[in-house]
């Protein structure tokens, strides 16, 4: 059968245009930023919708950051954690990979560092404070506790300031900071303790 020359060339024309629109799909998808991903991952971001969602979370979050995925014995993903507006790159890799094992309930193996981004952001003095301050958001909250006067009690753990608290008392300010730390804090981090009080 012979073709006209006219349907050759709308033919060609429908398969550029085409072509050209899944280009556009594909480079405007978030998830497809310039970053290297490794292949295993990006092939899982591409078929997993809640691995995209949630990648997309990390995405659009600042700071020094990083993403972890627990991946099962077939190579499959089935949980994540990422961390961010830390300190430090070291400190986001750690929580990154803590929350995703506290997902698993896995505290060995499975999770991997799939992405990591740093900040230009000036660093902080850490010795000026307490080990629960891990992220610059802790530092504001401990600026600002610091500068409150009055009875008031500040309290974290070790992923980082969850609560700070003005009363009438000082007792009270303890219980109401205990209160909404427990409140506030992460399943992994069950524990909470006052960091400052007066």
């Amino acid at each position: 059968m012979k073709t006209s020359p006219l349907l050759t060339v709308s033919l060609a024309a429908l398969t550029v245009a085409t072509l050209s629109a899944c280009s556009i799909v594909h480079n405007t998808d978030s998830t497809a930023s310039s970053k290297t991903l490794r292949p295993h991952f990006f092939e899982a971001l591409e078929q997993t919708q809640w691995l995209e969602d949630e990648y997309q979370v990390y995405l659009d979050k600042t700071g020094n950051k990083a993403f972890a995925v627990y991946w099962d014995k077939q190579g499959i993903p089935r949980a994540t954690g990422f961390a961010d507006d830390k300190l430090s790159i070291e400190i986001a890799r750690r929580e990154a990979l803590r929350l995703c094992h506290a997902y698993t309930q896995n505290q060995n193996t499975g999770c991997r560092l799939e992405d990591e981004s740093t900040t230009d952001r000036a660093p902080l003095n850490q010795d000026n404070y307490p080990k629960e301050v891990i992220a610059y958001r802790d530092a504001a909250h401990w600026d600002k506790h610091q500068a409150t006067s009055g009875h008031k009690a500040i309290a974290g753990n070790l992923s980082g300031i969850q609560a700070s608290t003005q009363a009438e008392t000082q007792t009270e300010a303890e219980e109401q900071a205990l209160l909404a730390c427990y409140e506030n804090t992460h399943f992994s981090m069950p524990t909470c303790y006052i960091l400052d009080s007066q």
